[in-house]
């Protein structure tokens, strides 16, 4: 009797061992069931950044990823040794929000050493191998702030109050004005009388080139178009120190909560919506799939040049936002309450 306990339990052992050696699970089956690390560097966590970081978080709980997040204050020396860190850590796919559009490249080519990929997130990085690229089209947000001065605004002096030069959007986005706007001016319709960059995105800057401009022109302004919200509401002060705001015709993007309240009171005319969460969902799904070596050419709809080679490209479209259809975009988007917009009105 015991011997055949014995048997048995031998037969029992010898098909369990047979079994698992013949049914086995892929390598991507396995690691599609264990969250992936992805790291996300940003230059800072200002302004819509904090915004950005929170849906990115809340995409990869969604789709079983673990974050890993550093912010580099502005400091490029930072964010490669960031780079290095999270590398190290085990990420296989970097998303990048460069502070330079130029030193950047290194993050991408000490990525490409350890074996991973770099997705630059919302600012393209130059002149390097880089992998992907995801962003809004950012010409175009440019191409909706001229357009709207003009169709709102149409003659006078325009004072442009860009972004940093070494960011990317920034160059794209003063393209997007100069498409719209030159044929005005060669018509004589309009005149650029003052056009700068802002040092950093520093807003404090973009008030001293704004007040030099009411100076120079003697507040003689019909439009301001600002390179986002933050430097927008800085030229506002100027103009309301001068008792100008709501009379020139104010531009921003990025539809921050304090822009849209100047957009409801009229100090500022317009802002461009670009729907983050949107973004965090197509940048996760893009870094989740890369890092579980899944295809991911069906996601891509565009390439961009970064001087080096086309990126293969993920470009969303941006959104004119005023005070016509605030509530049937940002409201109805669910981007803001009606609440946080308008108080207790």
């Amino acid at each position: 009797m015991q011997s055949r306990k014995i048997i048995r339990l031998l037969t029992i052992s010898f098909w369990a061992a047979y079994l698992a050696s013949t049914v086995s699970v892929s390598p991507r089956a396995q690691a599609s069931s264990e969250p992936v690390l992805v790291g996300v560097l940003f230059d800072f966590l200002r302004e819509r950044w904090p915004r950005d970081r929170e849906a990115l978080m809340q995409e990869a709980d969604r789709q079983s990823a673990r974050l890993l997040v550093k912010s580099a204050e502005s400091n490029d020396e930072l964010q490669l040794a960031q780079a290095k860190e999270l590398l190290a850590q085990g990420c296989k796919v970097l998303l990048v929000v460069p502070h330079n559009l130029k030193k950047a490249g290194e993050i991408v080519r000490l990525a490409h050493e350890q074996g991973a990929k770099v997705i630059a997130y919302d600012r393209l990085i130059r002149d390097c191998d880089l992998d992907f690229y995801i962003s809004f089209d950012n010409q175009k947000v440019g191409e909706l702030q001229a357009e709207y001065a003009l169709a709102k605004a149409g003659s006078g002096n325009y004072v442009l109050l860009g972004g940093s030069p070494t960011d990317n959007n920034a160059i794209l986005l003063h393209a997007g004005w100069m498409k719209v706007l030159e044929p005005a001016v060669k018509q004589g319709k309009i005149k650029i009388a003052v056009d700068q960059y802002t040092t950093e995105w520093k807003p404090t800057i973009a008030a001293l080139n704004m007040a030099n401009a009411v100076k120079l022109l003697d507040g003689d302004i019909s439009v301001v178009l600002a390179g986002n919200d933050n430097l927008a509401g800085a030229a506002i002060i100027v103009l309301q120190g001068k008792g100008l705001a709501g009379k020139v015709l104010v531009a921003g993007q990025d539809a921050e909560l304090d822009a849209v309240k100047r957009v409801v009171s009229g100090s500022q005319a317009m802002t461009v919506y670009k729907p983050i969460p949107k973004l965090a969902q197509a940048a996760m799904e893009l870094a989740v799939k890369l890092s579980r070596g899944e295809k991911v050419n069906h996601l891509l709809n565009r390439t961009v040049n970064n001087g080096f080679k086309d990126v293969p490209a993920i470009l969303l479209q941006p959104v004119a936002v005023d005070k016509d259809n605030l509530d049937k975009t940002l409201v109805q988007d669910g981007f803001y309450t009606r609440e946080q917009v308008y108080g207790g009105r």
